[in-house]
């Protein structure tokens, strides 16, 4: 089984101040399971647990990580809701790329019209950053900013962080 390794996360580029603390937990490499044990880790701070998680999952399930944010943000938009759900039927081959432009196009301008609503603008943008970046580091980064962009920050990365094992747990790594 393929092991994470310090060097390997070195170079998704973390935060500076975080060399020493990584080299202490991958010096030897860690499988995804052995990974799944550090998410319990009080001393690492959760925004940082998300951001590693999300860099080493593959893209399906970073996607599959960032729709469900998305779908955590309470919105009174049906739009965003809707755009959301085209791009779940998008990612599963049953919907369209301009049924995605469509949706997200509404979606746009129903968040812009209601931009005073925080929780509006964070679903659009997670919904956004799910749909239209196709690359790994892209699928990383809309998980990252989908889990970074709700509004009860504590007990959201709380379940965001069971959501992850959840999905790193099912596709058996």
């Amino acid at each position: 089984m393929k092991k994470i390794t310090a060097k390997m996360v070195l170079a998704k580029k973390p935060c500076p101040g975080h060399e020493e603390q990584i080299k202490k937990y991958f010096k030897r490499g860690r499988t995804i399971p052995e990974c799944l044990k550090l998410l319990d880790v009080d001393e690492i701070p959760t925004d940082d647990k998300i951001w590693a998680a999300t860099g080493f999952m593959p893209d399906a399930m970073n996607r599959k990580f960032a729709i469900w944010c998305a779908r955590q943000c309470k919105t009174e938009c049906k739009e965003v809701g809707e755009y959301i759900d085209v791009i779940e039927r998008y990612y599963n081959g049953k919907a369209t790329q301009d049924e995605l432009n469509t949706a997200n196009r509404a979606a746009y301008w129903a968040a812009y019209r209601a931009a005073n609503r925080a929780a509006d603008s964070a679903a659009n943008w997670a919904a956004y950053s799910a749909a239209n970046r196709a690359a790994y580091c892209a699928a990383n980064w809309a998980a990252y900013r989908a889990a970074n962009g709700t509004a009860n920050r504590t007990a959201a990365r709380k379940e965001q962080i069971a959501k992850i094992k959840e999905l790193i747990e099912m596709a058996g790594e």
